[in-house]
């Protein structure tokens, strides 16, 4: 092997090396709750990945999420009186919008194939499930 090989070798082997360790840093890089959502970083949870099952009803709307770490994670919302939860919904980190139904429904009540989201759950039950996350 000449010298030019050898340094682009080198060259090669200490880019996907830095890759590598760059991508294991971001994988394992703690989450930010969004800023609406007030809860001592120590008392919080965020469970993000593939929502599984989603069912809202008057009261209650309850979200399963088959989390990016392969476990499965079921979340629940009150909102006595309604059937709208959205003041405890995020999309993308915004408020979320009545347009917003479209995004998440493809009919009242039914969830779009592989949407997926964060759900944020502190210590003292409150939640709130941003949707729409990469």
């Amino acid at each position: 092997m000449n010298a030019s090989a050898i340094v682009l070798t080198a060259v090669l082997l200490v880019t996907m090396v830095e890759g590598n360790q760059g991508r294991r840093a971001q994988e394992g890089a703690r989450q930010r709750a969004p800023e609406s959502f007030a809860c001592d970083r120590n008392n919080l949870t965020v469970y993000t990945g593939v929502v599984r099952t989603y069912r809202r009803q008057t009261g209650s709307t309850t979200v399963s999420i088959r989390t990016d770490y392969d476990t499965t994670e079921q979340v629940s919302l009150t909102h006595a009186g309604t059937d709208d939860p959205s003041r405890f919904f995020r999309w993308q980190g915004e408020p979320f919008t009545p347009a917003d139904w479209n995004r998440l429904e493809s009919r009242k009540g039914v969830l779009r194939e592989g949407t997926r989201a964060s759900a944020w759950v502190c210590a003292d039950g409150r939640v709130m499930v941003d949707w729409g996350v990469q």
